[in-house]
């Protein structure tokens, strides 16, 4: 089981038919798509150029949010400068909710404690919680 994989509380089941056609209209190129049902929503875990990602889609199929790993170099430069102020990034995510842009970062100090971060697009934090 994946590092994205384990985020997810549902349990795998195949959605209706048109929150899939809602998912091969958003992401037509995806592969290797697991789905997962929580409660009235569904996620996706798959793959898109080689990057993995999470769709969540309500039970009339519209894309509430999606997410997407980020390696260290994909980070916009100011997320990436307040991630090293903290300390050493382990772990990026893309967060996009109604074109609502934020990255969560997960990092370690220097006494190797972890930290969950949340910025918006400006490089605002927006949550810091000691994992």
């Amino acid at each position: 089981m994946n590092f994205i994989e384990k985020l997810i509380k549902g349990e795998r089941k195949e959605p209706p038919f048109d929150v899939v056609q809602s998912f091969t209209s958003s992401f037509p190129e995806a592969v290797n798509i697991d789905w997962y049902e929580e409660g009235d929503r569904y996620e996706a875990v798959f793959y898109l150029n080689s990057i993995e990602h999470i769709a969540l889609f309500d039970s009339e199929a519209n894309l509430l949010q999606y997410k997407m790993s980020l390696q260290e170099q994909n980070l916009p430069g100011l997320i990436l400068q307040k991630a090293y102020e903290k300390g050493e990034l382990m772990n990026a995510v893309l967060i996009n909710s109604g074109n609502n842009i934020r990255y969560e970062c997960i990092l370690r100090d220097k006494d190797l404690k972890r930290w969950l971060l949340l910025y918006d697009d400006s490089g605002n934090v927006l949550n810091d919680s000691l994992l």
